[in-house]
């Protein structure tokens, strides 16, 4: 017992002689690395502290080079997406009040025409169809127009000469004064036309018509001669 005593006692002293140098050799290890690092640490501040001095002392810049050639127009490029839809307008100031239509009492006009022949000379003329009588204000028995208001009217008439005579006076009348004359002349089996036209200023309850002079008047289903009239507007 004694002597297993002894043995691990000698084995145990023997290890502590191993460890001491080594523990002492790694202290001693770590003490420089330590004093390495330092000295690194200082060699990049003062590195670092040299670069920033440094950059305050740069050289003056140089003069700007001379403007280089304009590039080649490049290709035209892609039509993009369209837009978001934008927000709807205020609406506008409200306009002006419109002038009034017409009334019906003011709705006035007709048209006339021949489609037979006409030879009462000095005569008014009495036209066989009427095609537009708007008031009623055309008499159609007496081929005569009254006016219903006091206003400014417009009268045309157009006509064709019979073939079987060389002239034509036609005149239109205003309350048995008249206004325009209409002249045609061409030779016999010939036919011709003339037309005039007139604005006129009546009151209310005058006739205007059209009165045959000398010579004879065409009409056929064609309607060559034709008399028309409408109010322009009313006068007081």
């Amino acid at each position: 017992m004694l002597g297993l005593f002894k043995e691990d006692f000698i084995t145990w002293h023997l290890l502590a002689l191993f460890l001491i140098p080594f523990c002492l050799c790694q202290d001693e290890y770590m003490e420089v690395s330590r004093r390495s690092n330092k000295a690194v640490t200082k060699v990049l501040q003062s590195h670092h502290q040299t670069g920033h001095k440094g950059s305050r002392n740069h050289g003056n810049n140089g003069n700007n080079g001379a403007p280089g050639n304009e590039g080649a127009k490049g290709d035209k490029g892609d039509k993009g997406d369209l837009g978001p839809r934008g927000d709807r307008g205020h609406h506008g100031p409200k306009g002006e009040k419109g002038y009034p239509g017409i009334p019906p009492e003011l709705q006035i006009a007709f048209m006339a025409s021949m489609a037979t022949h006409f030879s009462n000379q000095n005569s008014g003329i009495i036209f066989s169809s009427v095609e537009t009588n708007v008031g009623n204000f055309f008499d159609v028995m007496t081929g005569r127009f009254g006016a219903p208001v006091n206003g400014v009217y417009f009268f045309t008439f157009s006509m064709m000469k019979h073939e079987d005579v060389e002239e034509v006076y036609v005149y239109l009348m205003h309350n048995g004064n008249t206004v325009f004359s209409l002249y045609s002349y061409e030779s016999k089996g010939k036919a011709d036309t003339s037309g005039n036209s007139a604005v006129l200023k009546l009151a209310k309850g005058d006739e205007v018509w059209l009165r045959m002079g000398n010579g004879a008047l065409h009409g056929d289903h064609q309607r060559f001669s034709t008399f028309a009239g409408f109010l322009l507007f009313e006068t007081k």
